[in-house]
Protein backbone atom coordinates (compact mmCIF):
# COMPACT_ATOMS: atom_id res chain seq x y z
CA UNK A 1 0.00 0.00 0.00
CA UNK A 2 2.81 2.36 1.20
CA UNK A 3 4.64 1.86 -2.57
CA UNK A 4 1.20 3.28 -4.26
CA UNK A 5 0.81 6.35 -2.25
CA UNK A 6 4.63 6.86 -3.33
CA UNK A 7 3.82 6.11 -6.97
CA UNK A 8 0.97 8.64 -6.51
CA UNK A 9 2.70 11.40 -5.29
CA UNK A 10 5.42 10.64 -8.09
CA UNK A 11 2.90 11.22 -11.37
CA UNK A 12 2.14 14.57 -9.25
CA UNK A 13 5.35 15.65 -8.94
CA UNK A 14 5.77 14.66 -12.84
CA UNK A 15 2.70 16.58 -13.45
CA UNK A 16 3.97 19.63 -11.45
CA UNK A 17 7.45 20.12 -13.17
CA UNK A 18 6.17 19.07 -16.55
CA UNK A 19 3.50 21.80 -16.06
CA UNK A 20 6.22 24.57 -15.59
CA UNK A 21 9.03 23.13 -18.22
CA UNK A 22 8.18 25.49 -20.44
CA UNK A 23 9.74 29.34 -20.01
CA UNK A 24 6.64 30.92 -20.74
CA UNK A 25 4.54 28.99 -17.91
CA UNK A 26 7.89 29.90 -15.44
CA UNK A 27 7.32 33.61 -16.09
CA UNK A 28 3.72 33.22 -15.47
CA UNK A 29 4.21 31.54 -12.52
CA UNK A 30 7.03 34.36 -11.47
CA UNK A 31 4.68 36.85 -11.79
CA UNK A 32 1.94 35.81 -9.96
CA UNK A 33 4.22 35.22 -6.75
CA UNK A 34 5.56 39.09 -7.37
CA UNK A 35 2.11 40.78 -8.01
CA UNK A 36 -0.54 38.24 -6.29
CA UNK A 37 -3.71 37.62 -7.79
CA UNK A 38 -4.23 38.50 -11.12
CA UNK A 39 -6.58 38.71 -14.41
CA UNK A 40 -5.84 37.20 -17.38
CA UNK A 41 -6.06 40.80 -18.72
CA UNK A 42 -3.39 41.85 -16.19
CA UNK A 43 -1.07 39.08 -16.82
CA UNK A 44 -1.31 40.14 -20.36
CA UNK A 45 -0.62 43.72 -19.97
CA UNK A 46 2.67 42.62 -17.97
CA UNK A 47 4.03 39.66 -20.75
CA UNK A 48 5.68 41.00 -23.76
CA UNK A 49 4.51 39.13 -26.94
CA UNK A 50 1.19 38.15 -25.15
CA UNK A 51 -1.26 36.58 -27.27
CA UNK A 52 -4.24 35.76 -24.67
CA UNK A 53 -5.46 33.09 -26.35
CA UNK A 54 -1.92 31.42 -25.41
CA UNK A 55 -1.91 32.63 -21.96
CA UNK A 56 -5.00 31.42 -21.25
CA UNK A 57 -4.15 27.92 -22.44
CA UNK A 58 -1.29 28.11 -20.05
CA UNK A 59 -2.79 28.89 -17.50
CA UNK A 60 -5.20 26.14 -17.47
CA UNK A 61 -1.81 24.01 -17.88
CA UNK A 62 -1.34 25.16 -14.13
CA UNK A 63 -4.20 24.97 -12.83
CA UNK A 64 -4.50 21.37 -14.28
CA UNK A 65 -1.25 20.49 -12.44
CA UNK A 66 -2.17 22.21 -9.33
CA UNK A 67 0.71 25.13 -9.66
CA UNK A 68 -2.11 27.89 -10.01
CA UNK A 69 -5.63 28.42 -8.23
CA UNK A 70 -8.65 30.78 -9.79
CA UNK A 71 -11.50 32.20 -8.31
CA UNK A 72 -14.24 33.77 -9.96
CA UNK A 73 -15.15 37.86 -9.05
CA UNK A 74 -18.03 38.55 -11.18
CA UNK A 75 -16.82 38.17 -15.23
CA UNK A 76 -13.05 38.38 -14.10
CA UNK A 77 -11.09 35.32 -13.18
CA UNK A 78 -8.31 35.73 -10.92
CA UNK A 79 -5.19 33.42 -10.85
CA UNK A 80 -3.09 32.99 -8.01
CA UNK A 81 -0.04 30.46 -6.77
CA UNK A 82 -2.00 27.58 -5.68
CA UNK A 83 1.12 26.76 -3.24
CA UNK A 84 3.79 28.90 -1.63
CA UNK A 85 5.56 25.86 -1.89
CA UNK A 86 6.03 26.86 -5.90
CA UNK A 87 8.13 29.65 -5.14
CA UNK A 88 10.66 27.32 -3.05
CA UNK A 89 10.36 25.14 -6.33
CA UNK A 90 11.49 28.17 -8.33
CA UNK A 91 14.02 29.26 -6.09
CA UNK A 92 15.67 25.71 -5.84
CA UNK A 93 15.42 25.30 -10.41
CA UNK A 94 17.20 28.65 -10.09
CA UNK A 95 20.15 27.69 -7.94
CA UNK A 96 20.65 24.70 -10.00
CA UNK A 97 21.11 26.92 -12.80
CA UNK A 98 23.55 29.01 -11.48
Amino acid sequence: MEVHKSEKKLVAMAKVLKAVANQNRLRIVQLLLNEGEMTVNEICEKLENCEQSLLSHHLAALKEAGVVCSRRDGRKIYYSPAKKEIENLLNCLENCCD
